[in-house]
């Protein structure tokens, strides 16, 4: 009895130690991810987004315009639905090529902060959207309740945002500012919270779904580091929505 609990003991030790390099790993994937979205917004932002006189260049309006918006939020759609379903069949390059490039795709897309934000205003909310991050991320590994409830719930709101956000590109009326816009904002990072620690809680199942593949839980790792990493951008963006301004 007491070998059969020791050998126990001993094997959800093993594992906790293996879920616990499994989730540093897919952090350590995330930063390295974000830092590249950071070098290509700051390279694009002030070699492209403007023109020599300092406004917006034509590939900045066309960057910025709804059409793009749309195209970007479906392209991302299709392109986690792609390499999802091919994950058992891609390499782990082919996942970490993956990763770096969405990486940089999202560079593109925040490169306006870079050169038309306030430098400070960008740093504070950076941190802001850190904390938020690494708060619900630490509810999503921590809490023994099953979050999937929760997280289709927090999905359909946060698909609503997004719509009403694009929507509100054609349609001026359905754009919101001051006090609702700042309230509509705060039920969009509520909702992308939420999403962010039932990501997380997945993603311990999925380590323990694949212990033994060490392959599979390698690619499973880029491959949830390229989820968190659109899920802190998702906070990150609407923070500056609400306070980059201040």
């Amino acid at each position: 009895m007491n070998q059969f609990s020791n050998n126990a003991v001993t094997q959800g030790g093993e594992m906790d130690l293996g879920l616990r390099n499994f989730m540093l790993g897919t952090y350590k994937y995330m930063v390295a991810a974000m830092a590249v979205s950071g070098i290509v917004a700051y390279l694009f932002g002030n070699n492209v987004l403007l023109d020599s006189a300092g406004r917006l260049s034509d590939i900045g309006r066309m960057l910025y315009s709804p059409g793009a918006a749309i195209g970007l939020t479906f392209g991302i759609i299709i392109l986690f639905g792609a390499v999802g379903s091919k994950l058992h069949s891609m390499s782990v390059q082919g996942v970490k090529i993956f990763l770096f490039s969405f990486a940089a795709i999202m560079g593109i897309w925040l490169s306006s902060i870079a050169v038309l934000v306030d430098p400070m205003i960008s740093v504070k909310i950076f941190f802001m959207a850190a904390t938020a991050f690494l708060g619900v991320s630490l509810v999503g590994y921590t809490t023994k309740k099953d979050l999937g409830g929760l997280a289709k719930f927090f999905i359909m709101v946060f698909v609503g945002f997004i719509a009403i956000n694009i929507l509100g590109m054609f349609i001026p009326a359905l754009a919101m500012s001051g006090t609702a816009g700042f309230i509509f904002n705060l039920v969009g990072l509520v909702a992308i919270c939420g999403i962010t620690a039932w990501e997380t809680q997945s993603l311990k199942r999925i380590y323990y779904n694949t212990a033994g593949d060490v392959e599979m839980a390698e690619k499973m790792s880029v491959y949830g580091a390229a989820s968190l990493l659109l899920s802190f951008i998702n906070i990150f963006s609407i923070l500056m929505s609400m306070f980059g301004s201040d």
